[in-house]
């Protein structure tokens, strides 16, 4: 398990470092437009999307280790081949294929974590997971994106070598090609449960996914529309770069300190309670920033959506682990994750929309109503007996 995050979290740390970090300053030095990386981002993602389902159905028929080995090796490839590429066209389409070839990884690992753990952990087991790839990520946005301007600003290199990426690339040639060794090393049998059992019907299997599919795009699509809104916000509250900054300390370390308490609770009291009660939360948080309140608060009310976060993840793993079938559960996995992607995507357009149209407090009312929206989703089976 160790192993298998540590490969998805270096492939991440890749993934953040090139798209964010690295290729839009080695574009400047090799006069390519910018908006060819926003483009080769935007591809990447939409083709990790859509393959996120047949990604999981692979690992399920030849395993981890074949599955994960090829990934990684693929994405070594076209991270060592990007920034040769001659022109936008092939860059981007070099940036699908790393999309592609990435979509196996994440079904592979959730689903791996919901296998190994006892039933009663698996909520926490999966949370754990989902928040396992955020350090990574760090890394390769400051990390990587630092040394790339550090390398891209020095005047007196004006090399070919220098032009491609030097050690930035080699950086992060080097992290792809770690994520392979340990690709390598995972175990090579297929995501199959160990004891036989009778084969899900594909009505309930379908039932079960179209009750999933609409809850996980709304609650993503919630999360990610203030992505490009916040920074605005915080400047026009006075709040600046380092307000902002304190903000995500302080709504971080509450979500990830609480984690395993919130683990414990969901075993013991179920994963819809947890689920339904950090959406609320979470919803509260956000409806009270619309009302632009004192600057002290806001940290306050980061912390409370921090909580939200921490009860809403191992309450969504653990109703996703609990209604997924054994058979075929990579391939679920990848469906419903492909659903989340679509929302992380549509969210920022979202929200960007409400802040032009509707005004400054528009995204946090919108976010905290598709929150409230959501916990009524997983309400109603209830309310049938289901």
């Amino acid at each position: 398990m160790t192993r298998a995050i540590l490969v998805l979290g270096l492939c991440e740390l890749v993934r953040t470092g090139l798209y964010v970090g690295f290729l839009p300053q080695q574009l400047g030095a090799e006069g390519l437009p910018l908006t060819a990386a926003g483009l080769a981002w935007t591809l990447h993602y939409g083709a990790d999307t859509l393959c996120r389902s047949p990604g999981g159905h692979l690992v399920e028929r030849f395993g981890m280790r074949p599955v994960l080995a090829a990934s990684a090796l693929v994405s070594l490839v076209t991270v060592l081949a990007m920034p040769f590429a001659p022109t936008a066209l092939l860059l981007v389409l070099l940036a699908a294929l790393h999309g592609a070839a990435l979509s196996p990884i994440w079904p592979a690992v959730m689903t791996l974590s919901s296998l190994l753990a006892p039933e009663e952990n698996q909520p926490r087991a999966v949370s754990l997971v989902s928040v396992a790839a955020g350090p990574f990520t760090g890394v390769g946005f400051l990390g990587v994106g630092a040394l790339a301007s550090l390398h891209f600003a020095a005047t007196n290199a004006s090399s070919r070598l220098h032009d491609i990426g030097g050690w930035p690339l080699a950086v992060l040639l080097g992290v792809q090609g770690t994520a392979l060794l340990l690709a390598l090393t995972l175990n090579a049998a297929r995501l199959r449960p160990e004891t036989s059992k009778r084969p899900t019907a594909p009505i309930s299997l379908r039932r079960t996914l179209a009750f999933l599919i609409p809850a996980a795009l709304v609650q993503t699509l919630a999360l990610s529309l203030l992505g490009p809104v916040i920074t605005p916000f915080t400047e026009r509250m006075g709040l600046g770069q380092w307000g902002l900054g304190g903000l995500l300390v302080v709504g971080a370390g509450a979500a990830y300190s609480l984690l395993g308490v919130t683990g414990r609770l969901t075993t013991r009291y179920g994963a819809r309670p947890m689920l339904i009660l950090g959406l609320l939360l979470a919803a509260s948080g956000l409806a009270l920033m619309a009302t632009m309140p004192p600057n002290w608060v806001y940290f306050v009310l980061a912390a409370l959506l921090g909580v939200g976060y921490a009860c809403l993840l191992p309450g969504w793993g653990g109703l996703v682990s609990s209604l997924l079938p054994q058979e075929g559960r990579a391939a679920s996995w990848g469906v419903v994750m492909t659903a989340e992607n679509v929302g992380m995507a549509s969210g920022p357009l979202l929200g960007t929309f409400a802040w032009d149209r509707l005004g400054i407090s528009a995204p946090f009312l919108v976010g905290a109503g598709l929150f409230v929206l959501t916990a009524s989703v997983y309400l109603w089976p209830r309310s049938r007996g289901g």
